[in-house]
């Protein structure tokens, strides 16, 4: 009796949370244009749906006695979804860092106006190409210190040369 109420709770808590991620991950995705870095989203609202509605069905089922589907019970199925939402989450995060590792940058907009689009991505251009130019007037900076450099000690060892030969042909 004890194990079915932990069970049961377990059951609810589960049902709650899919239906969390669903909501939020609809949110999102109603919020945002569809790209291609949004993908990630897009795999955990499928996996979350399927959860959801294999969350309630299980639920259903267990409120009418049922144990058996096609001759499978009911914890084997419970094990194959776990096992189909969990896939799907791991593809969703592993696609996720892939954009990432991949990309210098990741945008993902809301949905905008045309005129609104046009202005955010032409300053987001904007931005990304001061920054490259930040970097190369710094590595040009950099190279130029160390040539400096490199001129600078030859003069210095022709200097030392010269003071130790007129050392040596003053004792002399």
């Amino acid at each position: 009796m004890f194990l079915e109420l932990i069970r049961g709770i377990f059951t609810l808590a589960n049902a709650f949370i899919a239906v969390f991620i669903v909501v939020y991950a609809f949110l999102f995705l109603k919020k945002t244009r569809s790209h291609y870095e949004r993908r990630p989203w897009d795999y955990l609202f499928m996996a979350s749906i399927i959860y959801l509605t294999y969350t309630m069905a299980i639920m259903l089922l267990t409120l009418y006695n049922v144990q058996v589907i096609l001759s499978l019970k009911l914890d084997e199925l419970n094990v194959f979804f776990q096992f189909l939402y969990t896939g799907l989450i791991l593809l969703a995060f592993i696609s996720q860092t892939d954009l990432i590792f991949k990309n210098e940058i990741i945008v993902i907009t809301r949905k905008l106006e045309p005129d609104a689009k046009t202005h955010l991505e032409e300053k987001i251009e904007k931005d990304f190409v001061v920054d490259e130019i930040k970097e190369k007037e710094t590595e040009i900076q950099t190279i130029e210190e160390k040539e400096a450099k490199q001129l600078q000690e030859p003069q210095e060892k022709k200097a030392a040369m010269k003071k130790a030969k007129k050392k040596k042909a003053k004792r002399k």
